[in-house]
């Protein structure tokens, strides 16, 4: 296998943040398991689309680009990830809102994984059934650093969305400690547009 080195750039609002690594094959074809999902991978943009709603937080609209691609496989593991990031500003005055940075996989039995850690102080570990053109997750667990402001998230649902080639819709909902009492409350929505690699 042929080492390949790279240089990226995501371009953020106002900054460029490079990024320097070592790929040990640019475009691996995807085991069974991870075909499911194959639908997610790539990059997506939204310049303007996402919503933020929140009842302690004013309605706000944002863009983020989300990068789903294969990630090098550990061969003490030998299970085949994909890398997962997003990254998110405010659509108006181009502010940095968050990033995200994990992994996500599918088992055997077409049951999805994604871990994913975030600039927030929060990590997470959620997992879900694969449908067709639909992936629903749901948190198993959470950890925080012990100084972050936000209020303790309790539940969490996230569910992606395959429109068509073109567009993927990314929902979010959460319960945190005051909101709401049962169930989830809807934090975000964002509906992507595929763009060129």
């Amino acid at each position: 296998m042929t080492n390949v080195f790279f240089f990226v750039c995501f371009k953020a609002p106002t900054s460029f943040i490079p990024l320097a690594g070592v790929i040990q094959k640019v475009f691996t074809v995807l085991n069974q398991h991870n075909q499911k999902i194959s639908w997610m991978t790539g990059k997506w943009r939204s310049e303007f689309s996402g919503k933020i709603f929140w009842p302690t937080v004013p309605t706000m609209t944002f863009g983020e680009e989300l990068v789903i691609l294969e990630a090098p496989m550990a061969k003490s593991s030998n299970v085949q990830f994909l890398n997962f990031s997003a990254r998110a500003w405010s659509h108006s005055t181009k502010d940095h809102f968050h990033d995200e940075w994990g992994f996500v996989t599918v088992d055997p039995n077409g049951n999805a994984t994604l871990m994913t850690t975030g600039n927030n102080g929060f990590t997470t570990y959620e997992v879900g059934v694969v449908k067709p053109n639909k992936l629903v997750l749901t948190l198993k667990d959470i950890g925080r650093i012990s100084f972050s402001r936000d209020l303790p998230v309790e539940d969490l649902r996230r569910t992606f969305i395959k429109h068509d080639d073109t567009y993927m819709e990314q929902i979010l909902e959460m319960r945190t400690a005051t909101h709401p009492k049962q169930g989830y409350l809807e934090h975000t929505r964002v509906i992507y547009t595929k763009q060129k690699m």
